[in-house]
């Protein structure tokens, strides 16, 4: 790659990134509601008419620089989709040059890792976890699933007017959180992104972060917290029932309300989360789960260089 371009380290303006769309998982204020200002390091790259054609951002942690902080993966913004591993090239060895420091990033699989490898030979795998993701479609989410025992389940929930689904407003997110925490812990779940962070996050990005409620009765019987990272993708962060109704799979509705959202927003992913458990090990229960209502599975990959 010709050197046409300038690097340098800050962030954009919020201005600039509301223009070109950055995803949230780059943009400044998300990274400043983790940590502190001095901890990061923004990376712009500027092409010779001084337009932004690329933005990454590390955090420093035990003398590395790591990429992303509470974020499933870090979605660097660049213009040339095409272009982003040469462009990941220049990022890492502009570190390398200032910083003389080891660089781990986390990533989808919607890179050419071959490229990368031969483009920065020091690359090396640290870990590999198992996601899944559904592609969102004129069909219908009932349509979407492929195992017909589930579908019959999905239209008898839908027909049982004991069920209601409705979004979390502000005043009861905190609440519906807490819930939401108390269930994970039950099931064993790892990763809990705290009630305040989350209650900030809220405040900070009301269009990002949002999430739908499912009642029985009148009653709490289930969540879901999801992200619109930009304007392809939705990421959920977290979608629970309560352990006593979940014989019923009623987790089917929640996922039918964030593929209906989906499909309004004209967001054309939604990223289902990994199917993970401690030690690396893949939660196939859940991996088997998610394909039979119709989701694709990816890698998501861990380096270090």
């Amino acid at each position: 790659m010709r050197q046409n371009y300038q690097i340098s380290e800050q962030f954009p303006s919020q201005k600039e990134e509301e223009v070109l769309g950055f995803p949230v998982f780059a943009r400044k204020d998300y990274w400043l509601l983790h940590l502190r200002a001095e901890k990061l390091l923004p990376i712009i790259i500027h092409n010779h008419n001084h337009e932004i054609i690329g933005f990454w951002c590390f955090y420093r942690e035990d003398k590395k620089l790591v990429s992303p902080f509470n974020a499933p993966f870090f979605s660097p913004y660049f213009v040339e989709f095409d272009a982003k591993e040469l462009l990941f090239k220049a990022v890492v060895d502009y570190c390398k040059l200032n910083f003389h420091l080891p660089v781990q990033i986390t990533l989808k699989s919607d890179w050419n890792f071959k490229k990368l490898g031969d483009l920065v030979s020091s690359l090396k795998i640290l870990k590999v976890e198992l996601g899944s993701h559904f592609n969102v479609s004129s069909n219908s989410f009932v349509n979407l699933i492929d195992k017909k025992r589930k579908k019959r389940k999905l239209n008898s929930l839908l027909a049982n007017n004991a069920y209601e689904i409705m979004q979390v407003e502000m005043a009861e997110w905190e609440d519906v959180y807490e819930q939401n925490l108390n269930w994970r812990k039950q099931k064993g779940h790892l990763n809990f992104i705290s009630k305040e962070e989350m209650t900030k996050a809220k405040s900070q990005f009301p269009h990002t972060y949002h999430a739908f409620q499912l009642k029985k009765d009148g009653a709490l019987a289930g969540v879901a917290y999801f992200l619109k990272v930009d304007q392809n993708m939705i990421y959920v962060y977290s979608l629970i029932t309560s352990p006593s109704i979940d014989s019923e799979e009623p987790s089917l509705l929640l996922w039918k309300a964030i593929y209906d959202y989906a499909k309004v927003e004209n967001s054309s992913t939604i990223d289902m989360g990994t199917s993970m458990l401690a030690k690396g090990r893949i939660n196939k229960n859940l991996a088997s789960y998610k394909k039979n209502i119709g989701g694709s599975h990816y890698k998501k990959y861990t380096f270090e260089c």
